[in-house]
């Protein structure tokens, strides 16, 4: 009985990790140099879900083989699992089975992947020292206001040092100390509070909207969010249209990839203008803010020269470029902030207790 729950808590463990996009890509990328080396479908995924290393990927694989070994297509046995393999990834395997380029295709896509999960390591590396620093600080400042302030305030009893002759950092710290001593729940019930009203905001799709807005807005972090939603846009398209879908389809399974409401609303309004007609650049000419004019103007003489895929690609791997420097900018502007932010902090804790303590010493001299 003992194991029969140990096995189904270990089976649902592994249907609910986490299939990450190295994986991702360095499936496709070796289905592809195995399709192009003249290994059938079945024979080729098999292999690669003996070799991977991740338990759900490997089930998902070897179900994919089985679905195909009889009589699905890659691309109908990869839909089966929605959450490991997107609109996008199937539209494009879809497309490169249909013209008969399969292994060009995967080659692309797993390209595609590495490169998404480049910057999200770039993105996340970007973001981990500021936090970490933010973190240590509260750490550490409530660390000294709940057990080493305390102690001091005791000392300076004992030495006779009245309250209202002590420095106002010192002043500011004890009112600090008496607010998390004695009204510590209420600080954690306001914060659980706080956090839950804001997700049920932002999960409403008025909130949902807004919050996405506000974040493409905010200093230093908006400039760099647009860059990359653009970046994402301008690459899936390029890719989606050079496998053989539409114009439409391509906007829509774009859209439908991008995270932020707004994004999403807009490529909305690209697709039904373009349904009407419509050209892509002049839809895009009037949103500025979410596209800038070298984007719309790239893409219009991609329209122009039916090159759309073409132009894409090359703009997409300039936009790479521009981020990747807009990041190292980043990083070098948070070093010294951070510094600063940290002795700051330094100096305000060693003002609010080395000044009343040398007071004592005086005192007592």
């Amino acid at each position: 009985a003992d194991k029969g729950i140990f096995t189904k808590i270990n089976d649902f463990l592994i249907d609910h990790a986490k299939v990450d996009l190295k994986d991702k890509s360095y499936f496709f990328h070796m289905l592809a140099v195995m399709v192009d080396s003249g290994i059938p479908v079945v024979g080729a995924v098999k292999s690669l879900a003996s070799r991977s290393k991740n338990p759900r990927f490997r089930r998902v694989l070897n179900t994919v083989a089985h679905n195909c070994e009889h009589g699905s297509t890659l691309s109908d046995a990869m839909s089966r699992f929605e959450d490991i393999f997107d609109e996008s990834e199937l539209g494009i395997v879809k497309s490169g089975e249909a013209t008969g380029k399969l292994h060009s295709m995967l080659f692309k896509l797993s390209d595609q992947l590495d490169k998404r999960h480049d910057l999200y390591l770039k993105l996340w590396g970007a973001a981990v020292y500021p936090i970490a620093v933010f973190v240590v600080l509260i750490l550490v400042a409530s660390g000294m206001l709940i057990w080493i302030f305390p102690t001091l305030l005791s000392l300076l009893q004992e030495g006779g040092v009245e309250t209202a002759n002590l420095p106002f950092a010192t002043k500011l710290l004890i009112n600090l100390e008496h607010a998390l001593t004695d009204f510590w729940w209420l600080f954690l019930l306001v914060l659980f509070l706080a956090f839950g009203l804001f997700g049920m905001y932002t999960r409403s799709d008025c909130g949902a909207v807004r919050w996405d807005y506000t974040k493409l807005g905010m200093p230093i972090v908006g400039p760099l969010l647009r860059k990359v939603y653009v970046l994402r846009f301008i690459a899936m398209i390029g890719i989606l249209v050079d496998s053989g879908l539409s114009i439409i389809d391509s906007l829509r399974i774009t859209g439908n990839s991008i995270a932020n409401k707004v994004y999403r609303l807009k490529v909305q309004e690209v697709i039904d203008s373009v349904k009407d007609g419509g050209k892509i650049s002049d839809s895009l000419r009037d949103s500025e803010y979410l596209f800038p004019v070298e984007i719309t103007e790239m893409i219009a003489v991609g329209e122009a020269s039916a090159s759309v895929a073409k132009v894409c690609e090359k703009v997409a791997d300039q936009y790479q470029r521009e981020i990747d420097n807009s990041l190292k900018k980043l990083t070098s502007v948070f070093e010294p902030v951070m510094i600063l932010v940290v002795g700051l902090f330094v100096a305000l804790l060693a003002l609010a207790i080395m000044a009343p303590i040398f007071n004592l010493s005086t005192t007592i001299g």
